[in-house]
Parts: C-alpha cells; sequence; structure tokens
C-alpha cells in the first residue's frame, strides 16, 4: 500500500504552553510579594508579556487556520536574521540625535523605569495612568526587557525592538503570507512563502518609523492578527475563542497608538459590509436560516466589542469626542488628498507600486476580486479619514500597511506562480528589491526610500537643499558644536534658571542640546521646551522668565511647520535691543551661528502684550494657547 509522508510541523502539545505561562506569571507575582525581584520585576514582567503576546499571535495564526511547518520556521528565522543584520548596520552607520516625536518613546521608558523603582504596584499604576494620553507607555511594557540590558541610548532602544517587537510581528506576518497563499490559492507554496515573506518584511516603510525612534510597528501585530482572524471568517459558526482574541487585538491596537483607529473604523465598517453582501447572497440562494445566524453572531460581537469598549477606554473616548483633532492639527495638513495620494505612491517606490497593482489584479484573476476591493475600500477611507485632520508621516502610513501586505503579497503570488515564464528576469526582480530595500536610508525626511548611495547621483537643483537638510539630520556632523553649546547652557545656568531657545525645527530644537547624550540629560531643567506648532504648543510665557534666550542665524528651516517659531523669533529681535545683551555665540561649521542673550530687564506688561499683539491671528483661532496663557501669566507675576 502508498505510504504518505507527512510534513514536519512546528507543534506542542496543546495547554503546555498556556501552563507555562500561567505558572510563570503566577511565580513572578509571588516572588515580587515575597520582594525576592527587586529592581528586576519590570525587566521580569516584560520579558513574560513577550512571551505571551508571542504565543498569542500564534494562537491566533492557528486559529485562522495556518499551521508552520519547518520549512516556514526556517525561512522566518532566515529573513529575520537577515533584516535585523541589516537594521543593526544601518542604525550604528549613522549620527543621529532623538528629537521630537523620535525621542518621545525613549523618555517614555526611563520614566516607567523610574516608577518600577517605586514598586510594582506604583509602576503598573503609572503604564496604566498613561493610556489617556497621546502617547501611552503600553509599548514600553514589551520593549523593556531588551532595554535594560542596553546602554539606554537612543540607538539602544531602536535596536532592542529587535528582540521586543520585530520576532513577533514577523510570525504574524508570516501567517498573513500563508493565509494570502490559501486563498488565492497558490501553486507554487514555497516559493511564494520565500519571495513574500522576504519582500514584505524588507518594505522600508515597515522599518523606517522603528529606526527614527518611533516602535509604532507594534500596532501592527495586532492589525495583522484581525486581518487573520477575520479575512475569511463570516460567522458561520460561533467561535468564542476568535471573537475574544478579536476584541483584544483590537483594544491593544488602540493603545498601541490612537490613530491607529482610522484602520479600525476603515477595516470593520468595510468587513460588516463584506459580511452583508455575503449574507444577501446567501438570502438569494434560499439560505435565510443561515443567513439570519451570521447576522446575530455579528450584531451580537459587534455591539458586545462596542459596549465593552466604551466601558473600558470611556476617558480615551471622551477625550476623542471632546477634542478637535481636525482644528488642533491643522497644522500638519498641508496638501489633503491629493498630496497623500502622491505621498503614498512614492512611499510605495518603484519596487512595490508595481507589486500591489499587479496584486489586484491577480486577485481578480483568480476569483478573489471581493478581496481586492474589500482592501482598496479600507484604503481608500482610511486615506480619506485621516486626511481630513493631517497628512501622514511615516509613522502613521503604518495604518495602510495591512492593506499594501495583502495586495502585495497577492503581487508576489502572481510572481511565484508564473516563474516558468521570464525565471530569471522576476527573480532578478526579487533580488533587487530586497537589496534596494534593505540598504535604503530611513531618515525623518525620507518619503522615496533610496540607498545611500544614490544621494550622491541626484543633481536636480529643485531637492539639493531637501537632500541638505537630510543629509544633516540623518547623520550629522556638528555634534562636537552642539556639545559645546549644551555644555555652556550647563555651566551658566545654575539650579533655578533655565535658557529659552527659539528655533523649533528638526534641524535645530531644544531637543537637539537635551538629547545629544541620552541617557544623560543634564538640560532637563536648564532649557524650556521649544514652541513651533499652531494649535499645539502654547505661547512659551519661559521666554519671559528665562535667563538666556538663544536664537540661530539664518533660522532653521527643514520642510515642517514652524511659522510661529519664526514669528516669534522676528518679535525677540525687535524687542531684544529693550531687555537683553548679547553675551556670546556659537557657529556650527555648516552656516548656522547661534547666539545668546541675557536678560537684563524683567518681562513687563508692555513686552508681553506686544508679543500678543504680534500672535493676534493665531489668538482669534486659539485663544486657549496664546491670549489665555499670556494674561494667566501677567496676573500670576502682578503685571
Amino acid at each position: 500500500m502508498p505510504t504518505t509522508l507527512s510534513r514536519p510541523r512546528l507543534r506542542l502539545r496543546r495547554g503546555v504552553v498556556p501552563a507555562a505561562l500561567a505558572l510563570s506569571l503566577v511565580l513572578l507575582c509571588g516572588c515580587t510579594a515575597a520582594g525576592l525581584t527587586g529592581s528586576f520585576f519590570f525587566p521580569l514582567l516584560s520579558l513574560w508579556a513577550d512571551c505571551f503576546l508571542f504565543c498569542l499571535t500564534l494562537a491566533a495564526v492557528r486559529r485562522a487556520g495556518v499551521h508552520f511547518e519547518l520549512f516556514h520556521g526556517s525561512i522566518l528565522v532566515a529573513v529575520y536574521l537577515l533584516a535585523a543584520i541589516c537594521f543593526n548596520l544601518q542604525v550604528n552607520s549613522r549620527s543621529f540625535i532623538y528629537v521630537w516625536d523620535y525621542s518621545n518613546y525613549t523618555l517614555l521608558q526611563y520614566q516607567a523605569e523610574a516608577a518600577f523603582e517605586g514598586g510594582a504596584l506604583a509602576g503598573l499604576g503609572h503604564l496604566v495612568s498613561t493610556f489617556t494620553e497621546d502617547y501611552t507607555s503600553f509599548i514600553c511594557l514589551f520593549t523593556e526587557f531588551p532595554f535594560c540590558l542596553s546602554a539606554h541610548t537612543g540607538d539602544s532602544f531602536v535596536l532592542s525592538q529587535l528582540i521586543s517587537v520585530f520576532p513577533t510581528l514577523l510570525v504574524a506576518l508570516g501567517g498573513l503570507v500563508v493565509k494570502i497563499g490559501q486563498l488565492l490559492p497558490v501553486r507554487n507554496e514555497k516559493g511564494f512563502f520565500l519571495i513574500g515573506l522576504s519582500t514584505a518584511a524588507s518594505f522600508p516603510l515597515l522599518r523606517m518609523a522603528a529606526a527614527l525612534g518611533q516602535p509604532d510597528w507594534f500596532g501592527l501585530i495586532f492589525a495583522l492578527i484581525i486581518l487573520l482572524l477575520t479575512i475569511d471568517f463570516r460567522f458561520d459558526a460561533g467561535e468564542p475563542a476568535r471573537c475574544v482574541g478579536l476584541f483584544f487585538a483590537t483594544a491593544a491596537l488602540v493603545l498601541t497608538r490612537r490613530w491607529y483607529l482610522y484602520f479600525i473604523v476603515s477595516y470593520y465598517l468595510v468587513y460588516a459590509l463584506t459580511v452583508a453582501g455575503s449574507t444577501a447572497l446567501l438570502i438569494g440562494k434560499g439560505q435565510g436560516g443561515q443567513a439570519l445566524d451570521r447576522i446575530r453572531r455579528l450584531i451580537t460581537f459587534g455591539a458586545g466589542s462596542l459596549a465593552a469598549i466604551l466601558v473600558l477606554f470611556w476617558p480615551i473616548v471622551q477625550k476623542i469626542l471632546s477634542y478637535s483633532y481636525e482644528t488642533h492639527y491643522a497644522a500638519y495638513n498641508m496638501g489633503g488628498l491629493a498630496l497623500e495620494l502622491f505621498s503614498q505612491i512614492c512611499r510605495l517606490g518603484i519596487f512595490y507600486l508595481p507589486l500591489v497593482i499587479a496584486g489586484a489584479v491577480w486577485a481578480f484573476a483568480r476569483g478573489r476580486g471581493a478581496l481586492a476591493l474589500q482592501t482598496l475600500a479600507v484604503l481608500a477611507l482610511s486615506l480619506v479619514l485621516f486626511t481630513r485632520v493631517q497628512n501622514m508621516g511615516s509613522h502613521q502610513s503604518l495604518l495602510l500597511m495591512p492593506g499594501y501586505f495583502i495586495l502585495m503579497l497577492a503581487g508576489t503570488a502572481a510572481l511565484a506562480d508564473t516563474l516558468d515564464r521570464l525565471r530569471y528576469l522576476k527573480l532578478g526582480y526579487w533580488v533587487l528589491a530586497l537589496a534596494f530595500s534593505l540598504s535604503a536610508r530611513l531618515s525623518p525626511l525620507t518619503i522615496i526610500a533610496l540607498p545611500d548611495f544614490l544621494f550622491d547621483c541626484i543633481k536636480a537643483d529643485a531637492v539639493q537643499e531637501f537632500i541638505r537638510l537630510d543629509n544633516l539630520i540623518y547623520d550629522r556632523t556638528d555634534i562636537d558644536q552642539i556639545h559645546a553649546l549644551a555644555d555652556w547652557i550647563d555651566q551658566n545656568c545654575a539650579d533655578g534658571e533655565f535658557a529659552y531657545m527659539i528655533p523649533h525645527s528638526m534641524t535645530y530644537c531644544p531637543d537637539t542640546f537635551k538629547n545629544v547624550d541620552l541617557p544623560d540629560r543634564p538640560l532637563e531643567d536648564k532649557l524650556s521646551f521649544g514652541f513651533g506648532i499652531l494649535g499645539t504648543h502654547a505661547f512659551p510665557t519661559d521666554l519671559f522668565e528665562a535667563k538666556y534666550v538663544i536664537t540661530a542665524d539664518p533660522f532653521p528651516w527643514c520642510y515642517e511647520v514652524s511659522s510661529v517659531a519664526q514669528k516669534l523669533n522676528d518679535q525677540f529681535l525687535a524687542l531684544k535691543d529693550s531687555c537683553f545683551v548679547y553675551e556670546t555665540s556659537f557657529d556650527m561649521g555648516n552656516g548656522t551661528v547661534f547666539t545668546v542673550y541675557r536678560r537684563t530687564v524683567p518681562a513687563t506688561r508692555a513686552e508681553a502684550n506686544a508679543y500678543l499683539a504680534a500672535f493676534a491671528e493665531e489668538d482669534a483661532q486659539f485663544p486657549e494657547l496664546y491670549s489665555q496663557v499670556i494674561n494667566a501669566w501677567c496676573d500670576q507675576e502682578g503685571l
């Protein structure tokens, strides 16, 4: 009789992993209560959370009908090592100072560690207390274990994601690759998995925010879990485990970053319409009973999840409903939908845009037009909803990644299944895409991801200034000059004294000097937070109290919104002769000169009114950020 050789699968006996995780958590809590863990509680809890999330992701992959074999495991490890090596080389080959949003999570990690030094309950309370903030410490729970073993620099935080985020994300992505292969279906399964996983994991947009200190790709773990659990699920049967997984993946995605809500709303709306459409087909076939059961289960899950979200996250929901993000974030809306479409085309680039287009065509050709239409609808709705508030940066573009993944994997399926024609051309395309993508510069100003060597080949006058600023930010040559000015501020501001710096651009801002020596921040209380975003930043009354005011010539500008900082600088220069004297200056060696002025006359009501008059237009729009702030300060000072 013929025998069938079963493929080797990666599996453990059911119940072993959950029992081990539960036992380890009980032991950790017991040891903490007995005072045995001390300062190790937070790292150990972080390690447990990482393992727990990894196992939950594997469980979601299996629930979706995906079973990893030894081949899949081998490719996952190989892709991880290749991507991790390239990522490590990129981070260590640059000289980058983490400023603005690029330092937020590193500083949150410091704060979380400081909170846990007060005890386990104090630390956990700190984590929970941040859940209503725009930047929560939820991610910090998962990044602490590798970070605690590092040098605590900005680069250390970035590289710690290779242990805390990337393995689980890669497993979820691997599950999606197999699932898409099942749905199309793909004939060349192994070739598709190899090409599809490596190509998707190499996408520069996936790694860009992470390389800059923004671990927002962490949320993609939960977004991919949502895809896996819903992509072919139509509520034909009651599956409590699947529904529970969907709810908690959605809740975790909300906690990761609030703007992932645009993906959540878009995806679930389109998904509900998809389920309703397929249910209508059942009714047309005379299967009314099955259709009724579907609708009942869908409504039960949707209504129950919505109610639970409102109860658990009411403070977050309340803030979203009460705060006009569209108004306060208008400064980031630099071109609306048309600009966003152009930017996303540029971000997809010459290798991934053809894959996305080919994927949509191939899905229709293989009888999966509904999948392509659903994905395109989610992408379109997400873009429209988001650009009503602002345009996307590289990190916010991650909310489009689930849709990009589906379409580019469908395109990869077309590539893998037609390798018998033009084999070497297609394999060359794949290898070139990997080499091009893995060597792309991951910079704050990157829109079109290009390898470093190509920047020297671009001679167009229209982009030369852009490239100059990008070079200055990405691989700084002025570190010694930044240290010199930072040291001067530290030496000349005694306890209780501070300086105010007017420039607030990506090239130079207070964070540039405060974060140059992370984790050391000697200027934490000696250099004020900056002011530069209309509708977000309140007028800086620290300008009236600072011992020194620092400005620069030419005033730094870096393709980001800083018009209010420029106006503040103009007004300061107009008034400085009556209140300040020249103290010293610092040449940064790149054409920028910083000048330090020392206040000689205490601020007066007339000086405050002069600034208020200069910002009359902004005050008419945001009085709570201008006149109310200035008048409150004057009242406090008795002016």
